[in-house]
């Protein structure tokens, strides 16, 4: 399999199935049928303003584009997408007056896993926190998933 392609690199596909192309194959079809869930699932979540479905499918979302080599995409943006929406959760939990027992819980573990991060993760949280973030994030995944999935399904019908 080729690794000439803008988005995608399946070196790390090639190295865990040891060259053997029907399990590439697979762990791709699994790959591309992922797409909607993901794309569909934080187009929503994002419009309903669950910022912890969006947390939890940017988090789920990167370990698996991180596999087809988009590195970048899912290290930086996802984990961008992941930490601005926990962010934005805990900010909204704490000025709603009627939040439940259970999301001012929720909150009170996002904010300390927040604060784990370094302190310049943390400012940069800070300062890019914001539904127009969240949204910018969510277009650029799609549009690079878009391209992927392009690549993807050209290396599978080869």
């Amino acid at each position: 399999m080729s690794n000439q392609y803008e988005c995608i690199n399946l070196s790390y596909l090639q190295s865990i199935a040891q060259g053997d192309e029907s399990i590439i194959e697979e762990l791709i079809t699994i790959f591309l049928e992922q797409i909607p869930e993901f794309t569909e699932g934080l187009d929503n979540s994002f419009k309903e303003g669950d910022w912890l479905s969006v947390a939890a499918i940017a988090h789920k979302a990167k370990s698996s584009v991180i596999s087809m080599g988009m590195e970048d995409l899912g290290n930086r943006e996802l984990k961008n997408l992941e930490l601005i929406a926990k962010d934005i959760f805990v900010r909204t939990t704490r000025e709603k007056s009627n939040a439940s027992e259970k999301e001012l819980k929720d909150a009170e573990n996002l904010e300390k896993n927040l604060q784990g991060y370094d302190k310049e993760r943390q400012n940069w949280v800070k300062d890019n926190s914001s539904p127009k973030t969240a949204s910018a994030i969510i277009e650029k995944f799609k549009e690079v998933l878009q391209k992927a999935e392009e690549e993807l399904n050209t290396e599978i019908n080869r």
